[in-house]
C-alpha cells in the first residue's frame, strides 16, 4: 500500500464575485492545476474563495503567480479541514 498525504488550502481572493462567468472559473482552475503539486482546484466565486488540494509542499509564489495570471489576487489563506493534520490517505498500489 502506498500512502499519500494531502493538504487542502483555501485562499481568499479579490477579482471573484457571484457574477464571475464559468469561462473565468475554468481559466482559474486551468492556471492553478499547472502548478506542480496541485492535484485539485475548487472555485467559489460568490465567497471569493479558491481552494487547492495538494499532494506535496507547493511554493506560495507559484500559487500567487497562477492567480495573478488568472486576474485574481490572494488576500489571505488558511489550512482547511482535511488538511495537513488529517493524516495520510491510503491509495492502493497499481496492480
Amino acid at each position: 500500500m502506498i500512502t499519500i498525504a494531502y493538504s487542502l488550502v483555501g485562499y481568499h481572493v479579490t477579482g471573484l464575485s457571484s457574477a464571475t462567468c464559468e469561462h473565468c472559473v475554468a481559466a482559474i482552475k486551468a492556471d492553478l492545476i499547472r502548478v506542480p503539486g496541485i492535484v485539485g482546484v475548487e472555485v467559489d466565486p460568490a465567497a471569493g474563495k479558491v481552494s487547492v488540494l495538494t499532494n506535496r509542499a507547493v511554493e506560495e509564489d507559484l500559487v500567487r503567480a497562477a492567480m495573478d495570471l488568472a486576474g485574481c489576487e490572494i488576500v489571505g489563506s488558511a489550512i482547511e479541514e482535511g488538511g495537513k493534520d488529517a493524516g495520510p490517505t491510503p491509495v492502493p498500489a497499481p496492480a
